[in-house]
């Protein structure tokens, strides 16, 4: 979910944007969503974002948020590519066709290779977990959690991604994801510490990222990884206060 307005206090009131979040991403009395995009002027990129979990805390990065974000604000702008700051830094956007959005992350700067799990900063934390099934939902929930409160993510959390390894360039991913606290549809950052895991390094390899809710692209280039997938704009509400 976006919003773009000029006046937010106007148009939203006092309420905090935190309290919002958790308001309209509530799947049974808002809207529903994984969280809450703001949108707001920047004087050296096309817009800089403000970005909320559904759970009202914050992230530094979000991936499909961000081809969302490219899509929407593409549509709006009339242009095909986009830059725009966040916590982790400026994000690329290249929006071939609601289709086929493509966006650039920074560089990796953070990994961990272990026995029982790979640690990946994707943007946002992820640690990354090899399984011969993800069709054990209940398990990897349990597996999932207990990690979670392992001493050193109590402070910051973590993201926890599990996948299953089809060919060298074909993976399936699925996340339970930090803020959500619950396994999504989709996570881009999660296709992406999950293709780190897996390619370690190399460049110009692209892997196919299978996810609950579909099918993204993760390949690296430059050092930087890129993702690339479709989005959809589903249609533009109003705030009735």
């Amino acid at each position: 979910m976006t919003a773009c307005e000029p006046s937010w206090a106007k148009e939203f009131g006092p309420t905090p944007r935190a309290e919002l979040a958790q308001i309209w991403c509530d799947r049974y009395t808002g809207l529903g969503a994984d969280g809450l995009v703001v949108l707001e002027p920047d004087p050296t990129t096309d817009f800089k974002w403000d970005f909320y979990n559904s759970d009202g805390s914050t992230a530094e990065m979000c991936g499909n948020a961000a081809r969302a974000v490219s899509l929407y604000v593409s549509a709006k702008m009339g242009r095909d590519q986009l830059t725009f700051t966040t916590l982790v830094g400026v994000i690329r956007a290249q929006v071939h066709s609601a289709a086929d959005v493509e966006v650039e992350l920074p560089a990796i700067k953070q990994q961990e290779w272990g026995i029982e799990f790979d640690f990946v900063r994707a943007g946002v934390p992820h640690v990354v977990i090899k399984c011969d099934s993800l069709d054990h939902v209940a398990h990897l929930t349990e597996r999932a959690r207990a990690i979670k409160k392992m001493d050193r993510f109590l402070k910051d959390g973590t993201n926890v991604t599990f996948i299953k390894v089809i060919s060298a360039k074909h993976i399936q991913s699925t996340t339970y994801e930090r803020g959500v606290e619950g396994f999504t549809r989709s996570c881009g950052t999660g296709a992406i510490a999950a293709a780190h895991s897996i390619l370690r390094g190399q460049e110009n390899q692209p892997l196919q990222v299978d996810v609950p809710g579909g099918q993204l692209s993760v390949i690296w280039k430059h050092g930087k990884p890129t993702l690339r997938g479709p989005a959809k704009i589903i249609g533009e509400m109003r705030w009735m206060k």
